[in-house]
Formats: C-alpha cells, sequence, structure tokens
C-alpha cells in the first residue's frame, strides 16, 4: 500500500514581490527591448538637462552676486557705483542678487527724486517675486513710497492693501495701518477710519504698536475713537 510523505506545516516561504517585478521586468525588456532602449535614451537626456540647469542656475547666481557685490563696492553715490547695480538688475534679474540690486536701485532712484523711475523698478520687481514673498511685499512697500512721493496718495493705499491681502505678508497690520495713513493723505478720512478700525478688531499681540497708532488716529479723525 502506497504511503504519502506529508508535507510539513511549517511557516511558508514569503512572497518575493521584488524578484517577481524584476522577473517580468526583464522579460518586458526582452520582448520590447527598443521601446525599453527609448525609454533609457529619454531618461538620460532628462537627467542631463536637469543636471545641466542646475548647474547653470548656480553659476549664474553666484555671477550675480559677485558682479552686485564688486558695484556695492565702488564709492557711494558714484555714477559708476549705480550703473553697476543697475547691471546686475537688468542681466540677472532672476536671481538673488539681481532682485536685491533692483532694490538698490530704487532706492537710489528715490534719492535722486526720480520718483516715476523708482515706481517703475518697484512695481517690475514686485512682479517678478512672486514665489518670493517677503521680496514682493518689500517691493509692494517700495512702490507705495514712490506713489506718495509724486503725489498720488489714493495709488499708494491700494498698493499697500494690496500688500496687507497677501496671505505671506506677516506685516498686515503694518500693510494696512500705511493703507489707512495714505487715504489720509489723499482726504479720504471714512476709508482711513474704516482701516484703523479694522487693526483695532484684527489686531495681534505682537501688533500692539500699530494698535496704538490705529487709536491714536481714529481720535485725531474723531470717527469713533470706541473702537478700541
Amino acid at each position: 500500500m502506497p504511503t504519502y510523505k506529508h508535507l510539513p506545516r511549517g511557516r511558508q516561504r514569503p512572497h518575493d514581490e521584488f524578484r517577481d517585478f524584476t522577473y517580468h521586468a526583464l522579460v518586458w525588456i526582452r520582448d520590447n527591448w527598443q521601446s525599453a532602449l527609448e525609454l533609457a535614451v529619454v531618461a538620460i537626456v532628462a537627467f542631463a538637462v536637469v543636471t545641466g540647469a542646475s548647474s547653470y542656475w548656480r553659476h549664474r547666481s553666484a555671477a550675480a552676486a559677485d558682479a552686485l557685490y564688486a558695484a556695492l563696492s565702488r564709492p557711494s553715490g558714484s555714477e559708476e557705483r549705480k550703473r553697476g547695480i543697475e547691471e546686475v538688475a537688468r542681466r540677472y534679474s532672476r536671481t538673488p542678487a539681481g532682485r536685491r540690486a533692483a532694490m538698490e536701485l530704487a532706492r537710489i532712484l528715490m534719492d535722486a527724486g526720480d520718483y516715476a523711475g523708482a515706481e517703475a523698478e518697484y512695481k517690475a520687481l514686485a512682479g517678478k517675486s512672486r514665489s518670493q514673498p517677503m521680496t514682493m511685499i518689500a517691493a509692494l512697500h517700495g512702490l507705495a513710497e514712490a506713489q506718495l512721493a509724486k503725489g498720488d496718495a489714493r495709488s499708494a493705499a491700494e498698493t499697500y492693501l494690496r500688500a496687507a491681502a497677501d496671505p505671506a505678508n506677516l506685516g498686515g497690520a503694518r500693510s494696512r495701518l500705511m493703507a489707512a495713513y495714505a487715504f489720509e493723505i489723499a482726504g479720504d478720512a471714512e476709508k482711513a477710519g474704516s482701516l484703523y478700525r479694522q487693526i483695532l478688531e484684527d489686531a495681534k499681540e505682537s501688533d500692539a504698536a500699530y494698535r496704538a497708532a490705529a487709536e491714536e488716529r481714529l481720535i485725531e479723525l474723531g470717527a469713533g475713537g470706541d473702537g478700541g
């Protein structure tokens, strides 16, 4: 009478998914070697492009930083310094050093009384700095200052409000306070008072100085000092 050897009931060997995947991948490559070769070429080219672009960007950023350092090393107030800064701002506009140069150039134009030129620089910088919130907010504040200097207080107020509305602006209370000041200068006490009251309602503990300034201005305007 035949006998059967019982298989052991011990723990079964775990299924090796990686080995199965590798096996099926090799079979697919064997059957589709031309497609596999094309994919490999595409992957190599993509890697080379990404690596090359990254290397180029690092080189360009370093060159911009060196050029800006050289420009800032020239005598303060000199035409050579201004031209050097302007060249960096134009040639390397997308780099951190290029944005800093644009900000510096706008300040130089403000000091020289060229408010229209400064306004154009700040406006361009704000547009190029959407991925750099701090730079964009600083550029918007600079733009508003240039608009105020030109005598366009209402546009300045709207620019400050634009800065205040940006979610990345950690100093929203300051931007709103500056907007309210600008509305006062523009002769719109109603909008100024509304903004001052908004600051009193929304100010955080860290905004105590802005809250105090808003409360003081409300009293001066007679627009409702009981908002505090």
